[in-house]
């Protein structure tokens, strides 16, 4: 998967998100919170935001998954290696990750939110 082809799954999950520039990185918005970022650690890599409940889930989705080092390892963040992932797999964490923004920006409190996958697939 392309740094391109991550950026427009991310984009594709409705006009709510918004990308932002930090330094050389690009944070993927929704409701004022971040639920992936592209290019961080380094050019090649992202790394998203789930509900710590399916970071393991996260983590079996392939080797191209790892948790991310230090404090943060588990509060739901993984490090996905782009070159390594499937669009596919990738599509399922960002859709996750999207659901756990929404519900945490206050306008998706509800358990039955889901995030539209086939758009972002489609994008």
């Amino acid at each position: 998967m392309t740094p391109d082809e991550f950026s427009a799954l991310a984009m594709g999950f409705g006009p709510g998100v918004q990308a932002k520039s930090i330094l050389e990185a690009v944070q993927f918005r929704l409701g004022g919170r971040a639920f992936a970022t592209l290019g961080w650690p380094a050019q090649g890599w992202a790394v998203v935001k789930l509900a710590p409940s399916r970071q393991a889930w996260a983590l079996s989705r392939g080797e191209g998954v790892i948790p991310e080092p230090g404090r943060r390892r588990k509060a739901g963040i993984v490090m996905m290696r782009l070159a390594a992932i499937d669009a596919g797999v990738a599509a399922e964490i960002l859709a996750e990750a999207w659901v756990f923004a929404h519900r945490a920006s206050g306008s998706g409190r509800s358990a039955g939110v889901v995030a539209p996958v086939g758009r972002a697939l489609a994008a």
